[in-house]
């Protein structure tokens, strides 16, 4: 995908947290129904707001949905010109989806998504005369809370009539042919604030509706999230090519479930700790008025895990997920108290005991919850 407009500088880092609150949105609105457990990559590119590619076992391509979002300040959205220009943006990311390079199944489609916080009428009034008197008839569709998506080739044709006539309007509507492309188009209502503080205040409630008491700090866990999002956050795309195959500009499933994961066995371990942290204590050697810098340690060990600069914290993680099914104890404090006793007769660390109690506890839970590497 070849386009001038791909690098927007400045104004396209002020609509990045639009971006990503968005896309992130959308994962959680359809968690469980589409997300959870799927392979897919998210791209955010200047070209189209935010691009989600399903993939089958072998890395290819099965679909592709894009979203163009947009927000107006007054009023809804209505068949005219300003839409008529954003649609041909549209269907051109459709034309472009296809000679991407990118493998793909045999199966391969893709839908094109209009979306916007904003109601959406489509409307188009019809004049007739009968018996010398003139009649007007108005067709409508709405795209709104009530009915949130809706797909161009169902619209009245009437309505479809209205459109396509506002699209040919541009040269490259008839010459790149993008009327093939409007079977792929879909308008799409999403009830999400508008400002970033609103968005972030409605993410952190989707996390705790979704996963309930798994989730102590929705802030804390929506922050991990978005640190996901920093390393494209400054990435342009080379050259102006926007690309499928562009892994600077993409985050993998597999990160985003690796983050709730570790998201929630955080939460596990600071409610366990929470509930018992006393006996906890008592077994591990941790005095009353250490308490609080233990706790402090164990929460990042679970970022630390995740660093290859952080040999210790590795070392410790992968021998307790080779021996914590060895434990002898009926209590999580019992084990991790077996778990440092084992590591100490037999190992060395650079940490110390404090620290590689708390370690051993995060690790311990990180384990059970089988996290991947």
């Amino acid at each position: 995908m070849v386009d001038q407009s791909v690098n927007a500088g400045v104004r396209a880092q002020q609509g990045f947290a639009l971006q990503r609150n968005m896309a992130l949105f959308i994962i959680l609105d359809n968690y469980q129904s589409k997300f959870d457990g799927a392979k897919y990559f998210l791209s955010l590119e200047h070209l189209e707001d935010i691009l989600f590619c399903y993939l089958d076992d072998h890395g290819k391509a099965v679909k592709v949905e894009t979203y163009q979002s947009k927000k107006k300040s007054n009023g809804s959205w209505k068949i005219g010109v300003e839409l008529a220009e954003i649609i041909v943006k549209i269907l051109q990311v459709g034309k472009s989806l296809i000679i991407d390079e990118y493998p793909k199944c045999c199966s391969y489609s893709h839908d094109l998504y209009f979306s916007s916080n904003t109601n959406i009428q489509l409307e188009k009034k019809v004049n007739s005369f009968v018996d010398n008197k003139k009649q007007t008839r108005t067709y409508a569709h709405a795209v709104n809370e009530e009915n949130s998506e809706v797909i161009y080739g169902e619209l009245d044709p009437v309505i479809q009539n209205a459109i396509t006539t506002k699209l040919e309007l541009h040269e490259s509507y008839n010459n790149d042919k993008l009327f093939e492309q409007l079977e792929n188009l879909k308008f799409l209502y999403i009830d999400f604030n508008r400002t970033n503080k609103e968005q972030e205040n409605q993410l952190r409630s989707k996390i705790e509706d979704i996963f309930d008491r798994k989730v102590s700090d929705s802030k804390a866990a929506l922050e991990s999230i978005f640190r996901l999002f920093k390393d494209i956050e400054l990435t342009y795309n080379q050259k102006s090519i926007a690309r499928l195959s562009d892994k600077t500009k993409q985050i993998q499933s597999k990160d985003i479930n690796n983050a709730i994961k570790i998201i929630t066995t955080k939460s596990k371990a600071f409610q366990f700790w929470r509930d018992h942290k006393r006996e906890v204590g008592q077994k591990l050697g941790i005095k009353p008025f250490e308490r609080e810098t233990f706790e402090m340690k164990f929460i990042l060990a679970f970022d630390l895990f995740k660093s290859k600069d952080e040999a210790e914290h590795q070392k410790i993680l992968n021998f307790v997920k080779l021996n914590y099914l060895q434990c002898n104890g009926f209590s999580e404090d019992g084990c991790i108290e077996e778990l440092v006793e084992k590591f100490n007769n037999e190992i060395r660390s650079s940490l110390d005991d404090q620290t590689l109690k708390a370690t051993m506890y995060a690790a311990y839970f990180e384990a059970i919850n089988k996290m991947d590497d």
